[in-house]
């Protein structure tokens, strides 16, 4: 029985440290849609452009000198771009990305 009830503890424990952590992600989504939902739109121009081009995540990385977690993070569209980010995926890429 004593098991059942520490079990039962650490099960509610981490529903209530997730619960809080959705929360906390939901405000953050929130705060930040603005940017968020442009980076959005990079990353959607980008992956076209990737699929049009017949290129690969790896291959724009090592074209970016960087690595392919950055790439993915980057086609999530959660990435919040420096102005140097988005200027060397426009020229390894041969697109404009701000218009």
């Amino acid at each position: 029985m004593n098991s059942k009830t520490n079990f039962q503890e650490k099960l509610d424990n981490m529903l209530s440290a997730d619960k809080s952590n959705s929360q906390e992600r939901a405000r953050c989504r929130k705060q930040n849609k603005d940017w968020l939902l442009k980076s959005a739109v990079i990353a959607l121009k980008v992956i076209d452009t990737l699929k049009d081009k017949k290129m690969t995540q790896a291959e724009l990385a090592i074209q970016l000198e960087t690595s392919p977690q950055n790439i993915s993070r980057i086609l999530q569209g959660q990435e919040n771009f420096t102005l140097e980010t988005i200027v060397k995926l426009e020229r390894s890429l041969g697109i404009d990305l701000l218009t």
